[in-house]
């Protein structure tokens, strides 16, 4: 199922603002097809107020959809542009009729520039230039809760300010490091700034948080544990503690856990001659066909042709 991204234009729009928004996406559908990747694609429309051509302040044309179309039922985030037009559109009382509709379905609603001002005519509240509709809460409508702060606002000529918003959606639905890598795909060298802006550099205790758990995952791997495990020594919830550990480490906690039996494994084969299952109880994985089973889709090889591989290399030196 595609996530669908909505942004809303006028006549006079900044090309460059709606581009860079839209770039990011692209790049993010681009990683999301790389053969490592699980992710979800984006499906980006463009809005107008009645729909059809809609020129830019470069006189470029883009089609649109009106903000009548029944696709903006199941919209995930919404971008509302800036530009000249932005500043006459907030009096146009149906889109502001429609906005006021459309807010509270939708996961992220942002805005750009001139953008804020519509969102303002529209009587919804605005922090950093961004609101956050989750379903639950009574504040606004059935579906609106109070609008949280996603990206703090960069001053409107920055055209880094655009990339940020689009890539703090990225980032609450896949994490930083693919934040970082469309960031450099699209402005190499400019993730420092766009990283402060949506918050990765003031989170050294959530940083030190992982590390203790990654830590302490290592320091355990021998006996059962479980993410809610190690998320009670993250002192975090376990929903949060699986974004961000997979944000800051690259790998799902599960992931981390197995990496450390194999490599421990690893070790105790190539440095003992301790018999495979008593190596899997040491290691966690509890038998020796379990361990085989990691051993054939990890690396290819059964453990015992893992011993005799290294045994054979170390002769050899």
């Amino acid at each position: 199922m595609e996530k669908r991204v909505a942004i809303l234009i006028f006549d006079d729009f900044s090309l460059v603002e709606v581009s860079s928004i839209a770039e990011v996406f692209f790049l993010a559908n681009q990683l999301q097809k790389e053969p490592s990747s699980d992710g979800l694609p984006y499906s980006l429309l463009f809005l107008s107020s009645a729909g059809g051509s809609v020129a830019s302040s470069c006189s470029m044309r883009i089609w649109t959809d009106s903000l009548d179309t029944p696709c903006l039922n199941d919209c995930d985030a919404l971008f509302v542009a800036g530009g000249k037009g932005a500043r006459q559109a907030k009096e146009d009382d149906h889109l502001l009729q429609r906005l006021r509709s459309i807010a509270p379905k939708t996961r992220i609603v942002k805005a750009i520039g001139e953008g804020t001002e519509i969102l303002a005519a529209a009587n919804l509240s605005l922090r950093g230039g961004a609101l956050d509709m989750r379903e639950g809460g009574s504040s606004g409508g059935p579906h609106m809760s109070a609008p949280q702060m996603l990206v703090s606002a960069l001053t409107l000529d920055d055209p880094k300010g655009p990339i940020a918003a689009a890539l703090s959606v990225v980032k609450r639905d896949y994490g930083s490091s693919v934040a970082r890598e469309i960031s450099e795909r699209s402005i190499p060298g400019a993730w420092r700034r766009l990283s402060a802006v949506l918050g990765d550099l003031d989170d050294g205790g959530v940083r030190q948080k992982i590390e203790a758990a990654a830590r302490w995952i290592r320091e355990n791997y021998g006996r059962p544990i479980s993410v809610a495990d190690a998320a009670r020594v993250a002192a975090m919830s376990e929903r949060n503690f699986l974004r961000r550990f997979k944000a800051q480490v690259g790998l799902t906690p599960s992931e981390y856990l197995l990496r450390a039996r194999l490599d421990a494994s690893c070790m105790l084969l190539s440095a003992t001659d301790l018999p495979v299952d008593k190596i899997a109880r040491r290691c966690g994985t509890w038998s020796g066909d379990g361990l085989a089973k990691i051993f054939r889709k990890r690396l290819s090889i059964s453990p015992t042709q893992y011993r005799l591989a290294g045994r054979r290399k170390n002769d050899t030196d």
